[in-house]
């Protein structure tokens, strides 16, 4: 008896039992082929569908997505990410190769609504609306730009404005 509930146990594990989540995670397509699982990868997608502390590790509070320019999938590396939240706490994270930024929640768990700034190279975008209770940008910020969303999130309208072209 005792190995059939080992094995029992070990599929329950294995299965997810949400088949919205599922979906979810299926939705997102496969890797793109030549970058590794890990920081670099998913670039522009919705991290906490599988970084939400369920699936994936390392579990992440906010997590996105940074271009240099409006309408560009060029990555912004090394720019900082300010988050405030409705308690006036902050947290600043910096974008990687990819122009991904997470935050773990050991690190900063925000109480939404927050407010987010983008600075790089002395430039400063400031984000109009508050990031009303999910943390993962791309929830929102999606390409092509829509009715419903302003698209990708990026420093600056046209690469002019962008300092050093968005080389750190």
């Amino acid at each position: 008896m005792r190995p059939v509930l080992l094995m029992l146990a070990s599929l329950a594990m294995a299965c997810s039992l949400d088949p919205v989540h599922d979906e979810a995670v299926a939705d997102l397509g496969p890797e793109v082929a030549g970058i590794a699982e890990g920081p670099l990868h998913r670039a522009g997608q919705p991290c906490l569908v599988c970084h939400d502390g369920s699936t994936a590790q390392p579990a992440m509070s906010v997590a996105g997505t940074v271009n240099a320019v409006l309408g560009s999938s060029t990555p912004l590396a090394g720019a900082s990410v300010s988050l405030t939240d409705i308690t006036s706490s902050m947290f600043v994270a910096k974008t990687n190769a990819a122009g991904n930024f997470y935050v773990e929640p050991g690190a900063f768990r925000p109480v939404f609504p927050l407010h987010v700034e983008i600075s790089f190279g002395g430039y400063t975008s400031i984000m109009t609306t508050i990031v009303g209770r999910n943390g993962s940008c791309a929830a929102c910020h999606v390409d092509p730009p829509s009715r419903i969303s302003v698209g990708a999130v990026y420093l600056a309208p046209v690469a002019a404005l962008v300092p050093d072209g968005g080389v750190p």
